[in-house]
């Protein structure tokens, strides 16, 4: 998310004010949660939710200025069409993370998603009434096996009977963020709307893990809301004959920097299958250590083969979703661009925001 910068939110949580550094925590969530879409919202957004947090505005009146700001565009491009879905959104999941009411049911999670998209969706809180695949980058093209759509209530309403039955007493934190992240997978591979799954599934397992009684104030949903979704595609995935299994090591670093406030490496790049020998293409692997004292020219290098790699196995990529792969700096993948440009493996096209690289057919 290029425009993004959560430093735009910094000043309410060094100020110690509790109520507004609640407002912050939420905002911060729910417009971070949009990048699982590659959604950005607008500078408008982003000025709406500092008069919120501020407490100049209620949630309401913060949802009926952005509503009105869109009804009085006179025309509406594609990129306006996206940022008034990421900033709809982000107010629902705000409004939602703001209160304290929960109950765990199925209805419950139907709910969050007919909240978080009526106006955006015609099928907000609807059950999908076809079958669906998604290819995903972290496995080469390859989809998760969602559920069926004739076995998604049964399905949903069996993973919320057997959590419900589950019992946490006596088991260690490492034990209970285990089953969590798997009881997460399991829910989220359901995948019972046409879309929106991961924003619902992340706004509900939120305010489950505060009816456990877990503190999830901090910013790690907000800055990693895209490693959530690919950790829990691994967690989803198998394919035998590759002798890939479902995984959900990725899924539990992650709840354990969220629960546990420990400091686990969220790489976006370490979630791809087959990624080890995509790091070892050129040279071997950089030891965490050597990442942490700068071995910039190493790190380069990998880098460069993500983004090759990546465009092996699709049509473009763009500076939002190189960093995304990649895990380096906006000037980073900048850098790599370039270098690879001018080298003339990859052609760009397009200008700004919107310039996309293929990769140059000569060099396939």
């Amino acid at each position: 998310m290029d425009d993004l910068n959560f430093e735009d939110f910094e000043q309410y949580l060094v100020q110690g004010e509790p109520d507004k550094k609640k407002k912050t925590y939420a905002w911060q969530t729910a417009i971070g949660l949009q990048a699982v879409d590659n959604l950005k919202p607008s500078a408008y957004l982003i000025e709406t939710a500092k008069k919120n947090i501020e407490g100049e505005i209620s949630i309401k009146e913060a949802q009926n200025l952005i509503k009105t700001y869109y009804e009085t565009k006179s025309s509406k491009d594609e990129d306006d069409e996206a940022k008034e879905e990421a900033d709809i959104v982000s107010s629902h999941i705000t409004e939602l993370l703001s209160e304290d009411s929960f109950s765990f049911t199925p209805l419950e999670f139907l709910n969050i998603h007919k909240r978080l998209f009526t106006g955006v969706f015609k099928f907000a809180g609807k059950i999908r009434d076809v079958n669906i695949i998604k290819k995903e980058w972290v496995l080469q093209g390859d989809t998760v096996y969602y559920s069926g759509y004739d076995l998604i209530q049964k399905t949903i309403e069996y993973d919320f009977e057997q959590e419900k039955k589950f019992n946490y007493i006596g088991l260690s934190q490492e034990e209970i963020i285990k089953h969590l992240s798997r009881f997460t997978a399991n829910l989220w591979q359901i995948h019972p709307f046409r879309e929106g799954n991961t924003r619902t599934t992340a706004v509900f397992i939120i305010k489950y893990l505060r009816s456990l009684g877990y503190d999830v104030s901090n910013d790690i949903f907000a800055k990693h809301s895209w490693y959530f979704r690919n950790a829990l595609v691994r967690a989803n995935y198998t394919n035998i004959q590759k002798q890939i299994y479902m995984d959900t090591s990725f899924l539990e670093n992650f709840f354990k920097n969220l629960l546990l406030n420990e400091k686990h490496e969220l790489r976006n790049r370490y979630l791809v299958i087959n990624s080890e020998e995509i790091l070892k293409k050129y040279e071997q692997k950089v030891a965490i250590n050597d990442i942490i004292t700068g071995d910039k020219v190493a790190i380069k290098q990998k880098s460069s083969d993500i983004i090759l790699e990546y465009l092996k196995n699709n049509d473009s990529i763009n500076n939002s979703t190189a960093q995304k792969i990649t895990g380096l700096s906006p000037a980073g993948v900048r850098k790599i661009f370039s270098k690879l440009v001018e080298e003339n493996v990859i052609l760009p096209s397009g200008a700004n925001k919107n310039r996309i690289y293929k990769l140059n057919k000569m060099e396939k």
